[in-house]
């Protein structure tokens, strides 16, 4: 270990702090440090397979004699099943195998509850065979919403346990927000409500599972925690984890929900061990609405006082929310600002509905669009520009540099309107903004203690294979690390190829948190750095030799050079910062709103790929503005069935839908590990609803509280319904 000077900070504001590092490290890449390939646009490295449909996702995987499952999910909740015959389907044509989760006499909690799967020779026959299984129900009583299972009358969706659970450990009580409110110079109070949103993948959950001549397990996953699943598929499969191999080659999508083998996983390996073929088993649409996972909903009360000087007193916050049959129905917030009295119980609520799952940024969407409409309300209180009022209760100076540049493209001095709600005509315009968090640094070693590693193969033709096991979700995992190995050796990102996704590479990351970029980024640049060593040892690279000169003079085929993630060594920023600036038209006849531009600034540490990074902005901010204007799960109150559990009545932001995006990648020279590297899926979708509604009510003068923002809910607002208090 050593100590080193580093400068870090951002363009205008760096300064030197000294950090200590692992000998075998290089330095990080600071402010100052000069960089040919890291910080500029790189295409995709697999954009061509992706394009051309040959990147092999887990419903494309077709092996001999395999056989196709599918599920019968429960289209009720709240129901027992009576009694269950199987035996018409069995003796259907190609039927193959049969395994049951949920036999008679067992309950059904929500509409997508997996009630058995079934083998056959082709997806028609198994839809066919799985039609045929007769389920007798018995109805019980169930309950879909917040209020419902909060009555002191309501059934228990869990015999002999509350609806309603405190989250403990979210309790805050911090000086006396009550004397701090009541003493303030204005009191304001406000409601806020967020719908459950469903996760959508666009590749939906499956999985392929081969026993193998020697007993050992092959899966291939659509999965953003590979280890996880080779955990989950082993106990499963009774085996022990070395024996289970588990391939990720390309995933469309995760978002939070694809953690675990899951029952399509479990009846995939059953049916495999049972008909001794190999077993696809992959979600419906439906199945992916019902069972995929979903983001809880949010009904946030808020109160909070404001000096004459505008300055925050205190604030006093009670949040509900539910999961479905999970938990997790938590709000983050208060956050960013300066809130000297806090007050917060959070709780989730139980009701008949499929399952939340961890959500890009779970709890974050819902609870910043209630904390940053808030501070809107709050500034407006008081009379001053709710850019200002930000300002004056936040000194953090990155988000005051990403507030003013931010501010700056959109036009918020100039633009704004000052009077809510002027100007002629049925389409009015407004201007809003929000700020957004987040944590991650990237981590060393995984949920089960190993560390983090990245092979290099150099071979003596000058081919560098870069080799390391984690998924890539969408994210752009090869690109980056073929950036920053390539800004190590001296190459361009093009003469790299990356290995990724398959457990029997080194030791990856899964992908949550936004923390496989920054676990993984540091172990490869370490191994680079290791590897030019040798290089340079056994062949003189750097006196004039070029790589492919030096590779020839590699003893052997080749050179190979593992890297180890060291743990983080420093910091100057510990969270990621970012903001959004909004354009919107609101129609006061129609009730539409339409979001014309978004201005979106980010954060996370060094930027690696200039053109990975404004990707990743530009599809946070659009999920974001589906989540602000249209995602909404509905369910039948009678029997608790999902009646939008498709693409056509599940609405999605579509192309028509998505604005001008201005994405804005801020670099940080952070100093946190030896690429300065952060976590960035996950901020970019965090404060894209609050902006919007904080926009629409600079348009209209008044508010809309609740998502998603419809037409109906607009033009209640405007005529003095519940979305004006």
């Amino acid at each position: 270990m050593g100590k080193i000077k580093t400068k870090v900070g951002f363009r205008g504001n760096v300064k030197e702090i000294e950090v200590t590092i692992p000998d075998h490290e290089p330095a990080p890449w600071d402010a100052e440090t000069p960089l040919k390939v890291v910080g500029t646009d790189v295409p995709r490295l697999e954009a061509s397979l992706k394009v051309t449909g040959r990147a092999k996702y887990t419903a494309d995987i077709h092996l001999h004699g395999m056989l196709i499952a599918k599920i019968l999910h429960a289209p009720y909740g709240a129901a027992r099943i009576k009694k269950l015959d199987v035996s018409a389907a069995e003796a259907m044509p190609g039927v193959r195998g049969t395994t049951v989760f949920k036999g008679e006499g067992r309950p059904l909690l929500y509409h997508g509850d997996e009630i058995l799967a079934i083998a056959a020779d082709t997806e028609e026959q198994a839809e066919d065979a799985v039609a045929a299984v007769k389920v007798d129900y018995e109805f019980g009583t169930p309950v879909t919403t917040v209020e419902a299972a909060m009555k002191a009358s309501a059934p228990s969706v869990f015999e002999g346990k509350e609806n309603v659970q405190e989250n403990k450990k979210a309790r805050i009580r911090q000086n006396d927000p009550e004397k701090a409110i009541q003493e303030a110079a204005k009191i304001i109070e406000a409601t806020y409500e967020t719908q459950v949103q469903t996760h959508s993948c666009l590749e939906p959950h499956g999985v392929v599972a081969r026993f193998n001549e020697d007993g050992s397990l092959t899966l291939w996953a659509s999965t953003q925690a590979l280890f996880q699943v080779r955990s989950d598929a082993a106990a499963q499969a009774k085996l022990p984890q070395q024996k289970v191999r588990v391939i990720a080659e390309h995933v469309g999508g995760g978002f939070g929900s694809k953690f675990a083998l899951g029952p399509f996983g479990i009846a995939a390996i059953e049916l495999a061990k049972k008909t001794g073929h190999p077993v696809k088993c992959v979600l419906t649409r439906e199945g992916e609405h019902t069972t995929g996972g979903n983001r809880p909903s949010s009904i946030q009360k808020m109160r909070g006082g404001v000096t004459r000087d505008g300055k925050i007193a205190g604030v006093s916050v009670t949040t509900h929310g539910t999961g479905g049959v999970a938990g997790g129905a938590g709000c983050a917030n208060p956050a960013v600002y300066h809130f000297p009295a806090v007050h917060k119980e959070e709780y989730s609520v139980y009701t008949h509905a499929g399952p939340a799952m961890a959500f890009r940024a779970p709890g974050h969407p819902q609870g910043f669009f209630a904390l940053e409409c808030f501070i809107d309300e709050m500034a407006e209180a008081v009379g001053l520009d709710p850019l200002e009022f930000r300002k004056r209760n936040c000194d953090n100076e990155l988000y005051h540099a990403e507030w003013d540049l931010g501010a700056q493209k959109i036009g918020w001095k100039e633009r704004r309107n000052t009077v809510a709600g002027g100007g002629p005509g049925a389409v009015k315009r407004g201007l809003g903004m929000a700020s957004t968090l987040w944590y991650q640094k990237g981590g060393w070693k995984d949920w089960f203690g190993q560390r983090y590693a990245v092979e290099i193969v150099a071979t003596r033709d000058g081919a560098v294979e870069v080799r390391n096991a984690s998924q890539d979700i969408g994210t752009g995992l090869r690109t980056l690390l073929a950036c920053i190995v390539a800004e190590e050796l001296g190459l361009r990102p093009e003469e790299i190829s990356v290995k990724i996704g398959d457990t029997d590479l080194p030791r990856g990351a899964p992908s949550g948190g936004s923390q496989v970029s920054p676990s993984i980024g540091p172990a490869a640049r370490n191994a680079a750095f290791q590897l030019k060593k040798k290089v340079r040892e056994v062949a003189g690279l750097g006196d004039g030799v070029t790589w492919k000169e030096a590779c020839r003079r590699i003893e052997g085929e080749a050179l190979r050079v593992t890297g180890e993630r060291s743990p983080n060594y420093g910091e100057y920023k510990d969270k990621v910062a970012g903001c959004q600036f909004v354009e919107v038209e609101v129609n006061v006849e129609t009730g539409r709103i339409r979001v014309k531009k978004v201005v979106a600034v980010q954060d996370a540490g060094k930027v690696i790929d200039k053109l990975t990074f404004e990707s990743q902005i530009v599809g946070g901010v659009t999920q974001g503005i589906s989540y602000a204007l249209f995602e909404n799960r509905i369910l039948d109150r009678r029997r608790a069935t999902q009646v939008n559990a498709d693409f056509i009545s599940y609405k999605i932001a579509g192309a028509a839908d998505v604005p001008e995006i201005v994405p804005i990648a801020f670099d940080v020279a952070n100093a946190v590990n030896n690429c300065g590297m952060m976590g960035l899926g996950e901020p970019p979708t965090i404060p894209t609803a609050a902006a919007i509604a904080n926009a629409v009510h600079n348009a209209i003068g008044v508010r809309v509280r609740s998502l998603p923002m419809t037409p109906d809910k607009v033009l209640t607002a405007l005529a003095g319904g519940e979305g004006r208090k």
